[in-house]
């Protein structure tokens, strides 16, 4: 029999929306309906508080009792997670909460719309009522079609709040996002000039291009629809004529200076009105062509990062909360970074592509003895800098250092190729301001981008910045009310991860029942190149299986099994603890990249998750995390080969 029939959770780097990674297994989303009469058909089945009325398909309040709602009571089972979803069909005033047992969706909603989400069932309100729309602020609206199903899935919730970084599989530094439709209509001028009116000059197709052509301040421009706060991606490319200044700007929102680079460009902006005006605009007399003009709504918080860092099958990316603290960290013409005597600055060269497949990369050409730096950033302790650096050609040499230095961060002598690489110094320099230094750059030249500084021990990947510094938060991914996919009295918890660094700092994934009390967790740290599996039953630690032989920033196949007086733990094909003492956890209900309760979050990288409700076989946990197995990598290509990789 093969391991996928036994499976009852499958994570991998596989489709995902912002807030959700999808599993591969179970398959099965949503069970039956436990709401009667949902689409108020008729008058009956709900129970109505004071100023609610049902009539014609719809619930309508008018607002007489701030705490008077809809409600019924379908059976529902604890600790289960349940799908709701419900439509604002008309709107005057005020706002409502979705009530699914004692716990709310945390959120005021207001305005005519679909509105969905998840509420985990822990227990039944105190006034009987198990589904309730509760109406606030006098509220004056109608509701249609609610509908409530238990979700049966193992999709992950992810949270960061902020966008982050990640490796595409073309290994191009770019941001994690999820892209909308276009806004422009003939951006790529296919229909000549249609969609387009002039300001301050004329405007022609020449060569399948836009040209502009007028004085300073002449554009093209468009009106499209945007939502106030939105963020939109803006990309275009353009080669300047007979003028020596121009862009795309936005009215409506930000955008970068009008000095741009010819060629490709991409910023982000965030509508402050519901119309943003479009203009690839001349900032000097003359002519400019422009390509390709692309606005699309972008969503890049809380979406999971599929990593491809070092090439090969992609893995979940897991950090902490980091902040750059060098602002323009890929401006290096602002005065922030002190250019020394003898360097030759070349910005947004067209000469290579940067890391993030544009040209916005410096070249500095020096005299072999002095370099570029950013200094006396207001920071001490222990410090993790970096920047990519790439040769002109051939090979040449540098130094990283510290501009600030007095102890620790000991220069380290570079050797740059021609291929992008990114260079790390870490280390306390004994002061309160530390900063980056290049220097020692020869006259055969480099290419330079994407400086970080960030407190740590290890580096993290880019958080870009401009005017000030950037926070990216930290990953978190938890799976609450999955009891029925979880056999707490025997199973198999299986990871292929690898830690982000060997700083001893304990790191782990479990499946548990919310707490310490009946826990299954893998751990890495509290010693170097530590794993460790703890299986925890009543709050007694019943085994605890360790390791400390293993290269922890490496990928590891990690499988343990539990059952009672039978634990044990495998790496990589090998059973390398076990315990036959103990009794087996029971009622574990959620997964989460932490120890069950929210601390000792994992930082790493995750190629596969699985959970199984039996405890596997020696020969079965020797083809799960071994490299010689047939039956599940056979099953497994198979399985990777129907799915549909997909961002929705």
């Amino acid at each position: 029999m093969s391991l996928l029939d036994d499976v009852s959770i499958v994570v991998t780097p596989n489709g995902y929306k912002a807030g959700t990674l999808f599993a591969v297994k179970p398959t099965v989303a949503l069970g039956d309906e436990e709401v009667t009469n949902g689409d108020f058909a008729t008058d009956t089945d709900w129970t109505k508080g004071t100023g609610w009325t049902i009539s014609s398909g719809v619930a309508s309040s008018s607002g007489s009792n701030n705490y008077s709602g809809l409600r019924q009571s379908p059976s529902l089972s604890v600790s289960s997670v349940y799908e709701y979803q419900f439509t604002i069909s008309s709107y005057t005033s005020g706002f409502v909460r979705i009530l699914i047992g004692a716990t709310d969706n945390g959120i005021s909603i207001s305005g005519v719309g679909v509105y969905s989400g998840r509420i985990e069932y822990t227990s039944a309100h105190s006034g009987g009522s198990t589904v309730a729309i509760f109406p606030w602020g006098d509220f004056v609206g109608s509701i249609s079609n609610i509908s409530v199903k238990e979700d049966l899935g193992a999709d992950m919730d992810v949270t960061r709040a902020t966008a982050a970084t990640r490796v595409d599989e073309a290994g191009l530094v770019n941001y994690a996002e999820i892209i909308g439709s276009e806004e422009v209509t003939n951006g790529d001028f296919a229909s000549g000039t249609t969609d387009w009116t002039v300001s301050n000059g004329a405007i022609s197709i020449d060569n399948g291009r836009l040209k502009i052509d007028g004085t300073n301040g002449a554009t093209a421009e468009q009106t499209v629809t945007a939502v106030i706060g939105k963020t939109y991606k803006v990309t275009y490319s353009f080669t300047l004529g007979t003028a020596t200044i121009g862009a795309l700007i936005i009215t409506g929102g930000n955008y970068p200076t009008l000095n741009a680079p010819e060629g490709t460009n991409t910023f982000y902006t965030t509508a402050t009105q519901t119309n943003l005006r479009v203009r690839p605009r001349i900032g000097t007399d003359g002519t400019m062509f422009v390509d390709n003009i692309s606005v699309k709504e972008v969503t890049r918080d809380n979406v999971p990062r599929i990593d491809y860092t070092g090439g090969g099958c992609p893995h979940i990316l897991a950090e902490p909360q980091r902040t750059n603290l060098i602002t323009f960290s890929n401006d290096f013409s602002n005065a922030i970074w002190q250019k020394q005597t003898g360097i030759v600055p070349t910005y947004n060269t067209t000469e290579t592509l940067s890391p993030d497949g544009t040209n916005n990369a410096t070249k500095f050409i020096g005299t072999g003895s002095t370099g570029v730096f950013k200094s006396s950033v207001s920071v001490s302790g222990n410090i993790s800098r970096s920047v990519y650096l790439k040769s002109v050609s051939g090979t040449t040499t540098a130094k990283f250092k510290d501009p600030n230095a007095t102890g620790g961060a000991t220069p380290v002598n570079l050797t740059i190729t021609n291929e992008w690489q990114r260079f790390k110094l870490i280390g306390d320099n004994g002061t309160a301001f530390q900063g980056l230094w290049i220097d020692d750059i020869t006259s055969d030249g480099l290419y330079m981008w994407g400086a970080q500084l960030e407190e740590g021990s290890y580096a993290t990947s880019i958080i870009p910045t401009s005017v000030s510094t950037v926070t990216r938060n930290q990953d978190i991914f938890t799976r609450d009310g999955i009891g029925s996919l979880i056999n707490s009295t025997e199973g198999v918890l299986f990871l292929e991860v690898a830690a982000l660094s060997d700083d001893l700092t304990t790191r782990g994934i479990a499946i548990s029942d919310g707490g310490s009390s009946d826990r299954v967790d893998i751990y890495y740290g509290g010693a170097s190149n530590r794993i460790r599996s703890e299986i925890r039953s009543g709050g007694s630690t019943q085994a605890n299986l360790i390791v400390t032989s293993y290269t922890i920033v490496n990928f590891n196949k990690i499988a343990v099994k539990w059952k009672e007086n039978d634990f044990a733990m495998w790496i990589n094909g090998v059973e390398v603890a076990n315990d036959s003492s103990g009794i087996a956890p029971v009622g574990m209900n959620k997964l989460s990249f932490d120890n069950g309760s929210s601390g000792n979050k994992f930082f790493g990288k995750v190629k596969q998750l699985q959970v199984y409700k039996t405890a596997l076989t020696d020969e079965q946990l020797i083809q799960l995390t071994g490299t010689s197995g047939t039956d599940f990598y056979e099953s497994y290509a198979e399985m990777a080969s129907a799915l549909t990789y997909t961002i929705q």
